[in-house]
């Protein structure tokens, strides 16, 4: 535990306050407390924010600023780290025997520090820790336990962190308010209300004390006010002189500016005599208003960071709330997305039910049919096997005109031809259905229909008139075994072009688009002139027609010019003439703007197409009229 006399060499002498203390412990029955009660001295609005704030564990914010946040206790000799972390000096000295850790390279920068220079000189007797080549201990340190930073530990330990004289000014004014408002005489052994209060001796004394006191030679020159009146001269002129380590004796007024340390009159001649130094009342002066921009700056970092942690709590809040809608959204639509393929997976098994119950129905009805024609066949034959082997003559065609009745009504016993009864049954999972509700795609569709590559239609027109480098597309539509035309896709249709000439084994790229309407787009651009043979199959086996023979002709190029009109591009000539139908009056030949037939548009002269990327489509008696306008 701390007593005031443990921090004598900051505040000066409390020698008298303690004795006078201890004196009078035994009167009132209570014991002093030992541990430094750290209270707010903070503004009114400081304490009107905090006051109502409270913990987890009961205590207010303000409370927890004067709590050790290891031990979480009253700071009892608080120490402040490098960091700015303030711990109590056992709870550092006991990190320091348990979580000593390497933390920095052995070989970094920091180490490699010159240990002569001034700095080293400089930190001793100051009760500074500045210089870590001077005063720590290369490799040894441990964590923050508030943020992390590394810190480095002093050769002679933590006590050498510097202690936190605002927590430290604090307590002093705690205990010296408490010590005002016993109002008992410290003097005197009866329990005498104190009126007044020595402010050299620090003593509380009633009007009898009062009087001796100052009649004492030694007290007399003494200043001696009211109780009330000398608390609060006490509390608001109260002086913290911080005294120096080394000269223990000396207050420590002196500012180094080369070293940034506060000293005495003695350290400046034994450790910074070359160095830059000022009282501390004029350098206070430059720094202070230094740190108290940084202290602006960092309130204002504060106000921002309490902004945007704002803003980020409520972009937060909107994410979850996004998310929250979302998930919902989805876990709606996947709920429907089941029922939906639920559904569907009832529709499938139902029709696969009506399918079964259609097609052996249709097969007992065969079968019936059947049983039915062996019979009246059976009949016949053994009627007609005794009479014909036991029967006369007579007796034969008696029996004839009833026998043929019989056999006509019996279909004549023609041979019975092959039952139609398709058992194809088929279950086709890329085919795409829509939902009766029209929300959902469904996969997987049923059909009986059985593709017959015998029926299936090739659409060969189009591959009558062929040329090099134009695209041609065939239309193939695929039917059942029943000739009728299937409806659906997903059939495996291949398709293959290769030259007929012989020694000529190169193949042409062939596309198949399946347009999942029972036809199928086959396309290929021919690239060479030439005999070829277009081979269609459907499940390996080819189609009716195929394989075709194709004959592929290379394009007819134009020999005239793509011309606004043969009088513009015969600069007048009247015996130019042109492939359009256009004429002209006063005997030309060729076609003009605006005139009978003119296309309207710029077109080739020696055929009149109007594509001017087109095949030539000039006739025999064009051909043979060589006096269309050329390059």
């Amino acid at each position: 535990m701390m007593d005031i006399d443990k921090f004598s060499y900051i505040f000066g002498s409390f020698a008298r306050r303690r004795q006078s203390q201890e004196a009078t412990a035994a009167k009132r029955r209570s014991i002093e407390p030992t541990r430094i009660k750290l209270t707010s001295s903070h503004s009114k609005k400081q304490m009107i924010t905090f006051s109502k704030t409270k913990s987890s564990s009961g205590i207010t914010a303000e409370e927890a600023k004067n709590r050790c946040p290891m031990c979480k206790k009253q700071f009892e000799d608080p120490r402040v780290l490098p960091c700015l972390h303030t711990f109590c000096l056992k709870c550092l000295e006991q990190l320091e025997k348990t979580d000593v850790a390497v933390w920095y390279d052995d070989d970094s920068e920091a180490q490699k520090t010159d240990d002569t220079g001034s700095r080293k000189n400089s930190s001793a007797g100051s009760g500074y820790v500045s210089d870590r080549p001077s005063d720590f201990s290369p490799g040894k340190g441990f964590y923050c336990p508030s943020c992390g930073t590394g810190i480095d530990i002093p050769k002679a330990g933590v006590s050498c962190f510097l202690p936190n004289y605002t927590l430290i000014h604090k307590a002093t004014l705690a205990n010296l308010n408490l010590g005002m408002t016993d109002n008992l005489c410290n003097i005197c052994a009866s329990d005498k209300s104190a009126l007044f209060r020595c402010m050299v001796c620090k003593l509380n004394m009633c009007d009898i004390c009062e009087e001796v006191h100052h009649r004492q030679k030694s007290s007399a020159n003494h200043e001696i006010l009211m109780l009330e009146d000398a608390k609060q001269k006490e509390i608001s002129t109260m002086k913290r002189p911080i005294m120096c380590t080394r000269h223990q004796e000396n207050e420590m007024t002196i500012f180094c500016t080369s070293c940034y340390q506060v000293i005495c009159r003695e350290c400046v001649n034994d450790y910074h005599l070359d160095h830059i130094c000022e009282p501390v009342s004029r350098a206070v002066k430059t720094h202070f208003t230094k740190l108290r921009l940084l202290s602006d700056k960092a309130k204002n970092v504060v106000e921002e960071s309490a902004v945007a942690a704002s803003k980020l709590n409520a972009a937060s809040k909107n994410i979850e709330a996004k998310v929250a809608e979302v998930q919902e959204d989805v876990e709606k639509f996947i709920e429907e997305y089941i029922q939906s393929v639920e559904k569907h997976k009832v529709g499938l098994l139902e029709q696969i039910r009506q399918v079964r119950e259609e097609k052996l129905q249709n097969i007992t009805k065969e079968k019936n049919t059947l049983q039915k024609k062996l019979r009246d066949a059976r009949d016949v034959s053994y009627f007609l096997s005794d009479l014909l082997s036991e029967g006369s003559d007579a007796e034969i065609l008696s029996f004839v005109h009833l026998v043929i009745n019989k056999v006509e009504k019996c279909g004549n016993f023609e041979p019975t031809t092959e039952l139609k009864l398709s058992g194809s049954l088929q279950f086709l999972k890329e085919e795409t259905v829509k939902c009766p509700d029209n929300i959902f795609t469904m996969y997987g569709v049923l059909t009986t229909q059985s593709v017959s590559p015998e029926n299936c239609v090739l659409n060969t027109a189009v591959l009558q008139n062929l040329r090099v480098g134009k695209k041609v597309e065939v239309l193939l539509e695929t039917r059942d075994n029943d000739d009728l035309p299937i409806e659906r896709g997903g059939e495996g249709v291949t398709a293959e072009i290769r030259h007929r000439e012989a020694g000529i084994s190169k193949s042409i790229v062939v596309n198949v688009k399946d347009k999942r309407n029972g036809t199928y787009i086959i396309s290929f651009v021919p690239d060479v002139p030439g005999k070829l043979v277009l081979n269609v199959c459907i499940n390996k086996q080819p189609v009716k027609g195929s394989p075709v023979p194709v004959n592929v002709r290379t394009i007819k190029q134009h020999v005239g010019i793509y011309h606004c009109c043969s009088f513009c591009s015969s600069r007048g000539n009247k015996e130019s003439t042109c492939g359009c139908p256009g004429t002209m009056p006063g005997g030309y030949k060729g076609c003009g703007h605006g005139h009978e037939g003119h296309p309207g548009r710029r077109h080739w002269s020696c055929c009149g197409n109007i594509l001017e990327h087109s095949e030539c489509t000039r006739t025999k008696q064009q051909n043979s009229e060589r006096n269309f306008t050329t390059n």
